[in-house]
């Protein structure tokens, strides 16, 4: 009798194992959940310094709130006062980046058509760009910025039409791309990042459904999603936000598939999880996020009104399915 149990608890066991491997999607792991910025306002940008400090994005409410890396508010961007002395108001902020050597803060509005540039303290310095005229206007599409990455003396913004290159002092100095799915365009990127040590730039270039990887003087390293260059099938649905981790892993996030999918700097999958929900350590359009030096990742969770606080482990990640491991492999195009 205890041998026909045994059998049968060993059959159950393997079929378990067997439907986890068949699994598409991976949740927790090593990644520990540990808490929750809650009552935003449809968040769609969130931003982290070198003390691991939080700058979200609280975009329905038209507001930048700061917080500690445990959650706790600092401080709102409620009193800065712009180039004209009058109170500066955010109509739709979105893309957050900070720049720990200048000590600057960097804050997309989308709808104002441009990004301002604060100290880390909240003190407005300037715009981006400093005069319209500075910078070529696509007739159809304008400045409309997304989200903003600052490299070692560059700072990169994502607009429609592609990516906006200015100096650490804000003079512009290049535009990258065309709308379209060719290597070297983009259809409405909407997250990019920097990889301050190699200098390699990430886009999540949302429409194409694809992330791209480019060297600092904008050459395409690689193109990560997509079937084809001209095909609607790919391995995301919607990416809309990437971070570059201390550990040089990039870190996107996938609004539609409600995922975080980790992959290495050559476009490898290292790790994926996530799932749609409104519990702890659920999604529901994880909308942006970004990784402090300490490991904490902070994502925008958009639909449930709140920003989630996680822990990274990078010495202990789940490892993906093989069938998704190799059906990334077939969806990137190198160059």
């Amino acid at each position: 009798m205890l041998a026909v149990m045994v059998l049968i608890l060993a059959v159950v066991l393997f079929l378990l194992i067997r439907k986890m491997d068949e699994r598409s999607e991976i949740v927790g792991g090593s990644f520990s959940f540990l808490a929750s910025i809650h009552g935003l306002n449809t968040p769609l940008g969130v931003g982290t310094d070198a003390d691991a400090r939080i700058y979200v994005s609280n975009t329905a409410s038209g507001e930048v709130i700061v917080y500690d890396q445990d959650g706790i508010e600092v401080r709102k961007l409620n009193d800065a006062r712009d180039q004209n002395g009058e109170i500066l108001r955010f109509y739709s902020p979105k893309g957050i980046a900070v720049d720990n050597e200048t000590e600057k803060l960097y804050v997309c509005d989308y709808n104002w058509r441009g990004v301002r540039v604060f100290t880390k303290a909240g003190d407005f310095l300037y715009n981006l760009p400093r005069d319209p005229n500075d910078i070529p206007l696509d007739p159809e599409y304008g400045f409309a910025p997304y989200d903003v990455a600052v490299g070692k003396d560059r700072v990169y913004v994502v607009s429609k039409d592609g990516i906006y290159v200015f100096d650490s002092q804000g003079a512009y100095l290049d535009h990258w791309g065309t709308r379209g799915n060719q290597v070297g365009q983009y259809d409405f990127p909407n997250g990019i990042a920097v990889d301050r040590e190699s200098g390699n730039i990430f886009v999540a270039d949302s429409n194409n459904r694809r992330v791209v990887s480019l060297t600092g003087d904008g050459s395409v390293r690689w193109i990560l999603g997509t079937e084809t260059l001209e095909s609607a099938v790919s391995v995301f649905e919607l990416p809309r936000s990437v971070a570059v981790g201390p550990d040089g892993l990039v870190y996107v996030a996938d609004v539609l598939t409600h995922r975080i999918f980790v992959i290495d700097q050559d476009g490898n999958l290292v790790s994926a999880f996530g799932e749609r929900g409104t519990a702890d350590g659920q999604f529901n359009f994880p909308e942006s996020l970004a990784v402090a030096a300490n490991g904490r990742m902070y994502v925008a969770d958009r639909a449930n009104n709140r920003v989630q606080i996680w822990q990274l482990d990078n010495k202990s990640m789940p490892e993906p399915t093989r069938a998704e491991a190799a059906r990334f492999k077939d969806y990137l195009h190198r160059f």
